[in-house]
């Protein structure tokens, strides 16, 4: 009798570990949630995103790098001032960004820092959505709510869901200009199984979740104004109760091939990484390109030390419009190009920095 009580509850555990999931709304970051997570090396990561279906194992032993953690703050907890500009204080978020290096280099004394997101669990319908930002821009505090809020989630999420959404932000200080936002995220849920890794020791069951986000970022100062349109996919794997992805993968849509940019997954504090818990601050002096002007027709790049990953170069001209990239080098030919003002986009895992180039 005792044997096939052990029997049976072993196989109640294991369909119980088998079986679907849903997240909902509790299944979110909470206000006052510290999240830690780990960077991972992108080696092997495009298979991870390859790795779709139903009654999936995914077993993966991604090789930590680095560490950050995820403060989850309300607008007023950052600044006060946020409450004159974000009416809802209840939503929460964390910071995405120590600054936008590179910026000084299109507009002299213009610093974009300390950007935060933050969401909210809506109703009507059920929801996770992005429906404020706040950052310090040229040393003043300024927020802004989303014209129309960034739907991460609709919640009941199931496996073979589908669902798409616009969003539309607009940030700035007056005189001194600002970013716009405005994009289009559609979200299926493409798998489900069981998911381990360094942190999950113990197979949990899971969904996973894909993002498609095809966005416009506009940088504008005095007389420059720069669209950046960029496609990129995000894929998590969600369980229930951890409040974070138990694995992230993003990837760079670039003429339909995704290449990964970064690897992250919910973590453990691992003392022998002997990193910062925060992501790099850089300053305008860590990137830059010379000679700028150009006056060779080419442009080559410094980068800091630290950019141990893949290096993405796009150039854009200031119609928004893609005129030059590269994968892993430093220089870029634009002898062909017309003379006038163009923008670098530079980045390696969750690091990105823009340049103004002269031709």
């Amino acid at each position: 009798m005792a044997r096939s009580f052990i029997f049976f509850m072993s196989l109640f555990l294991s369909l119980i570990s088998q079986a679907q999931i849903t997240i909902t709304a509790i299944d979110m970051p909470l206000p006052g949630d510290t999240l830690r997570y780990s960077s991972a090396g992108i080696l092997n990561a495009m298979a991870y995103a390859a790795d779709s279906g139903e009654n999936m194992s995914w077993n993966y032993n991604p090789t930590p790098i680095s560490q950050g953690i995820d403060n989850y703050k309300k607008p007023s907890q950052v600044n006060p001032l946020f409450a004159f500009t974000i009416p809802n204080p209840s939503c929460y978020g964390y910071k995405i960004a120590d600054s936008i290096p590179g910026i000084g280099f299109i507009a002299a004394g213009i610093t974009i820092s300390d950007l935060y997101t933050f969401y909210s669990k809506m109703n009507n319908p059920s929801c996770y959505a992005a429906e404020a930002f706040g950052a310090t821009i040229a040393g003043f505090p300024v927020g802004s709510v989303y014209t129309i809020p960034d739907t991460i989630y609709m919640f009941p999420l199931n496996y073979d869901d589908n669902d798409s959404s616009d969003f539309h932000l607009k940030i700035g200080a007056p005189g001194l200009g600002g970013i716009t936002q405005k994009g289009y995220r559609k979200t299926r849920v493409d798998g489900w199984g069981t998911i381990t890794t360094p942190f999950i020791t113990t197979p949990k069951a899971c969904i996973r979740v894909r993002s498609e986000i095809t966005e416009v970022d506009s940088i504008s100062f005095d007389s420059l104004s720069f669209g950046i349109p960029r496609t990129t996919v995000e894929y998590k794997w969600l369980v229930n109760g951890e409040h974070y992805p138990a694995l992230w993968v993003t990837t760079m849509s670039l003429g339909g091939f995704e290449l990964v940019t970064g690897v992250k997954y919910r973590d453990i504090y691992r003392p022998e990484l002997n990193t910062r818990v925060r992501n790099l601050t850089l300053d305008d002096a860590d990137v830059f390109a010379y000679p700028n002007p150009a006056t060779d027709g080419w442009v080559r790049f410094e980068i800091p030390n630290s950019w141990n990953e893949d290096l993405y170069i796009t150039l854009y001209n200031i119609q928004g419009k893609v005129v030059g990239n590269a994968v892993n080098k430093r220089q870029l030919d634009i002898s062909l190009l017309p003379h006038g003002n163009y923008l670098a986009r530079l980045s390696s895992g969750g690091a990105a920095a823009y340049l103004k180039i002269v031709r």
